[in-house]
């Protein structure tokens, strides 16, 4: 209650300042479970789609926005669990699996669950290889993925802004993909991976990036070896 609550108030300021356009909004289960399977460019990438989703939406989060310090760390962290982020330790094996499970449990509850398949921001704007977690997912629990692409979200937050600028970005919900006839195969990694793929193909049809095959890590970590020896 108090979610959808938060919801309807920050929506309002949110379409008055930004005016996203949203396309294919009924593309989401009206009920049961899904998965939205999202590009990532800014940080709000997960609050925006959580905002425009009709229907409440547990995003997975990496675990240190809810360990910063100081007041302002503590505010972000009260936010973050308010809007029902699912935090995932990232660090180890065990963390992430931690964090899919709890996903899992929310999809047999029939909730939704959002995940950024590439896992973290994408350091130029490409769309880069996904993370085979959103597959696990689908696998193990049988929900609809619902792809989804963002545009225009890094202009409105570049990375390491301090603050949001004002202008549009837009989100575009595409039809449900569905790997039912695999259930119950989330431990064959060939079958991960080709759904994985198949889930980012159809991410990038909706944002119109180019694809990198490469994971958004491994591109980060190459910039910043460049950028210390440059």
């Amino acid at each position: 209650m108090f979610r959808m609550l938060l919801r309807r108030i920050l929506l309002v300021p949110l379409k008055l300042a930004f005016r996203p356009r949203v396309e294919g909004v009924h593309h989401i289960p009206k009920s049961g479970p899904f998965i939205i399977a999202a590009n990532h460019l800014s940080f709000f990438d997960s609050i925006f789609i959580a905002l425009l989703t009709p229907r409440p939406l547990y995003f997975i989060g990496k675990q240190g926005w809810l360990d910063a310090p100081g007041v302002k760390g503590r505010l972000q962290s009260l936010f973050f669990r308010s809007v029902g982020m699912i935090s995932v330790d990232k660090t180890s094996g065990a963390g992430t699996m931690a964090g899919l499970h709890t996903s899992l449990r929310l999809l047999h509850e029939g909730k939704g669950v959002g995940v950024h398949i590439e896992g973290t921001r994408s350091p130029d704007g490409r769309l880069y290889k996904g993370t085979t977690g959103t597959a696990w997912l689908a696998l193990r629990s049988g929900a609809p993925v619902v792809p989804c692409g963002l545009t225009g979200t890094e202009s409105v937050h570049p990375a390491g802004a301090k603050r949001l600028y004002r202008g549009t970005f837009e989100a575009r919900f595409g039809a449900p993909v569905r790997f039912t006839e695999h259930l119950g195969q989330e431990n064959d990694r060939r079958l991960r991976r080709a759904v994985t793929t198949d889930i980012t193909a159809n991410i990038a049809a909706l944002s119109g990036q180019e694809y990198v095959d490469m994971y958004a890590e491994t591109a980060k970590s190459a910039h910043a070896r460049a950028a210390g020896t440059g």
